[in-house]
């Protein structure tokens, strides 16, 4: 079994498309969610599928494609969806009835009327929070890698939720086992699929998303003035880096921003992911860094 992590802007998504369906069962996420509410009410009322399909008991496999890297944007998530969506895939994962029909009669055409509206969705509810989130995101897999290196992967898979599990050979998941065999399994954290796990079983790979840690004070404010005491604690130069990693960025980006050499920025960063309050990914030929949950929440004096 080979165990790797990846993010999923689709993911979060459809899983944030969910929680909009049943509000009143996810009271973490209620100030989102009447944010999110009013922009979607200004998309006007869905014209496709989407709809119908992610708010199924089980979300069809081939509208949640694995990423095949820890990190990927949404414009390449939906250009890969319709090489997984074949009409075979489709036929297999819905219920024969007139409603999904259009799906396999009209196949081209109803999958790219779904994938421009969930660019539309993203657009409106994931793209302006994507930040905040990605941080929560990449600062869960940070944490959960090194706990990988330190206890191995049945003890990672343990602490996931305790609904999860690994043993002979597979993956435990709300009582039912499910081989893994030479597949890949991915984990994915989600700040929306909360209090739940969700299983996404395909012939490829595998995949686990599971709650982020950090997730719930996502969206908490605090009225708190931290800018002074965020540089008593560790120092300005940090307290500004820290405050620019809102955004990814590389080091010459925040060398230039922060007015100091890319050598102070690289020392600063060093200790930052030392402390879990920011992570470092290749992107390319570039290293970007972003602050993790853990940061967002000293910055915002949420930290006590």
């Amino acid at each position: 079994m080979a165990l790797r992590f990846a993010v999923s802007p689709l993911w979060e998504t459809v899983a944030a498309l969910r929680v909009l369906a049943a509000p009143g069962y996810f009271p973490v996420h209620q100030r989102w969610a009447a944010w999110a509410e009013r922009r979607t009410t200004d998309l006007g009322e869905d014209p496709t599928l989407l709809t119908a399909l992610v708010t199924m008991p089980v979300v069809p496999e081939f509208l949640i494609p694995t990423p095949g890297i820890r990190s990927i944007g949404m414009d390449e998530e939906l250009r890969w969806l319709p090489r997984v969506a074949k009409p075979a895939r489709i036929a297999a994962a819905l219920p024969d009835v007139p409603r999904f029909r259009p799906l396999l009669e009209n196949h081209a055409e109803a999958l790219a009327r779904i994938c421009d509206r969930l660019a539309a969705v993203h657009d409106a509810i994931i793209a302006p929070v994507w930040s905040r989130l990605e941080g929560v995101l990449q600062g869960d897999i940070e944490r959960r890698g090194r706990r990988l290196v330190e206890a191995g992967g049945p003890t990672v898979l343990a602490e996931l939720h305790q609904d999860v599990g690994y043993g002979d050979a597979g993956l435990d998941v709300h009582g039912d086992h499910v081989p893994v065999g030479k597949r890949d399994l991915v984990l994915i954290p989600s700040a929306f699929i909360w209090p739940d796990v969700y299983l996404r079983n395909s012939p490829v790979r595998l995949a686990l998303c599971y709650p982020a840690h950090g997730f719930g004070s996502l969206w908490e404010r605090s009225a708190t003035p931290v800018d002074n005491a965020l540089a008593r604690l560790i120092g300005p130069t940090r307290a500004r880096l820290l405050r620019e990693l809102e955004r990814p960025s590389t080091v010459s980006e925040l060398a230039t921003r922060l007015g100091v050499t890319v050598g102070a920025v690289s020392q600063h960063l060093n200790v930052l992911r030392a402390t879990g309050l920011a992570v470092s990914r290749r992107e390319g030929r570039e290293v970007v860094s972003l602050r993790t949950g853990l940061g967002l929440a000293l910055v915002r004096g949420e930290v006590r």
